[in-house]
């Protein structure tokens, strides 16, 4: 037996509007998570001992263009690109292995800007994305160790900046571009300071990127036994896994 059913008249034009709510709801959601699935295209992995760096233009042709922007507010640093004469400072007093390799010279969206430094350093993109979300939660503004760390991942004075540290406070690229850089370096074994070091975990070698980013974390290779480098790592891993940069809550937050 079929059993028909039929709406009065005068209840058509509430489920009329509630079946366009929901097809509006819909889309919304669509287009939520339909923009930032464009991040996931073109991921750069790790790479060798030695490698690279690619050059800052040869670089960005690798990146993979997208209008998702979780975070508006950085709009302006993102399009900030220094001053030769602030980068050639910089360089001046900076003892990073590869400072002469590091310029800031690119421009796009906070999710852009990373992809675009994970590319020139042979760095696996997700986890450049994970170490931004556990640094800054990708919020050029954060200030963090009594204002001492700054931006998107957190370089810290007077170790890699000097003053206001506004080169790198107000440059997300640069800040970015550093980032790479001096984690490549721990990774090649350029930071031959560390084989000096007396509480170290376990003793400095080149390719290992898990220690590399503990050692951003902590100043020292797998240690000091007073700061593990553990949970940090935990973390990182946790967000990547997650992918929580995609997840609606990160959105705007």
């Amino acid at each position: 037996m079929t059993v028909s059913f039929r709406l009065p008249n005068s209840a058509r034009p509430f489920f009329a509007a509630l079946t366009s709510l929901t097809v509006v709801a819909s889309l919304g959601l669509i287009g939520l998570f339909a923009l930032p699935s464009t991040a996931e295209a073109g991921l750069e992995k790790n790479r060798k001992i030695g490698w690279g760096p690619r050059s800052s233009k040869a670089a960005a042709k690798l990146v993979t263009r997208s209008k998702w922007e979780p975070r508006p507010e950085n709009r302006a640093s993102n399009r900030r690109v220094p001053a030769w004469k602030k980068v050639r400072a910089w360089r001046k007093r900076s003892e990073m292995p590869y400072a002469r390799y590091v310029d800031g010279r690119f421009k796009g969206t906070t999710d852009e800007i990373i992809q675009w430094a994970a590319h020139k350093w042979g760095i696996n993109t997700n986890i450049m994305r994970a170490v931004a979300t556990v640094e800054s939660w990708w919020k050029m503004s954060t200030l963090g160790d009594n204002g001492d760390s700054v931006g998107l991942f957190q370089v810290r004075r007077p170790y890699h900046c000097w003053g206001k540290c506004k080169i790198m406070r107000y440059f997300t690229a640069f800040n970015a571009d550093y980032y790479g850089g001096i984690i490549r370096s721990y990774f090649d074994g350029r930071q031959t300071w560390l084989r000096r070091e007396t509480d170290n975990g376990k003793p400095y070698r080149a390719g290992d990127l898990w220690g590399s980013l503990g050692a951003w974390y902590s100043g020292r290779w797998w240690g000091p036994p007073s700061r593990p480098i553990e949970p940090y790592l935990d973390m990182v891993k946790h967000r990547r896994a997650e992918r929580t940069w995609l997840q609606p809550y990160f959105v705007g937050q």
